[in-house]
């Protein structure tokens, strides 16, 4: 399992156009859970009822209102401490007859994170770099036939090939390299075994009529 992420150009008003482009690493995120995805997510891995769960979420987030709307700083276990801040509306100092409660406002909830949930992640994350489809990518010179002529050579010599093994012969980014892997499962030039990081792709049913012809 890999975290992906990008370098994108970091915006900078005074920079001259002659001068090296500073970049930033940013996560390319893989998806967005639902409530209803993450719950089924957890209650797979943690072997607990879907609806314990949910209606326990349900729950929490009441309460966390509750408490945050009171005023109150609310710790989550290893995960962190939940607090709200606020704003003024208007310029304010010292001077009571310029202070006025209306112009105090809620601005928003913040969740200062542990040091020991950021070392949990620091532990599991894994990085690795693709392009993102929002940034140019250079330019792919080699064609489908020439990808396809690769993993027959490959094949020949390997029962199987993974992702990043497709990306070695193909010269792909791993984001097109996955984009052409699935579309050859589409097309039942291949199969997938396994899933994640263990995940493989051998030969399909079509893989002679389309690839060894």
């Amino acid at each position: 399992m890999s975290a992906y992420y990008d370098f994108y150009e970091t915006p900078s008003p005074g920079q001259k156009k002659e001068n090296k482009k500073i970049l930033h690493a940013r996560i390319y995120p893989k998806r967005t859970y639902t409530k209803e995805e993450f719950i089924e997510h957890a209650s797979k891995y943690q072997h607990l009822p879907k609806n314990v769960l949910g209606a326990s979420l349900g729950v929490l987030i009441d309460d966390l209102c509750d408490l945050l709307a009171d005023g109150n700083i609310v710790e989550l276990g290893e995960l962190g401490f939940l607090s709200t801040s606020l704003k003024c509306l208007r310029k304010t100092d010292d001077n009571q007859q310029k202070i006025r409660a209306e112009s105090v406002v809620f601005q928003n909830v913040h969740l200062r994170i542990s040091s020991t949930f950021r070392k949990r992640i620091i532990h599991k994350m894994t990085l690795e770099r693709v392009h993102s489809p929002s940034r140019k990518a250079a330019a792919i010179t080699s064609s489908i036939e020439e990808h396809k002529a690769a993993l027959a050579v490959f094949l020949k010599a390997n029962i199987c090939i993974t992702r990043r093994e497709y990306v070695q012969i193909t010269k792909l980014t791993p984001y097109a390299a996955m984009n052409e892997l699935n579309n050859l499962i589409q097309q039942g030039i291949l199969r997938r075994r396994g899933s994640g990081r263990s995940a493989v792709y051998v030969a399909g049913e079509k893989y002679n009529e389309e690839i060894k012809k």
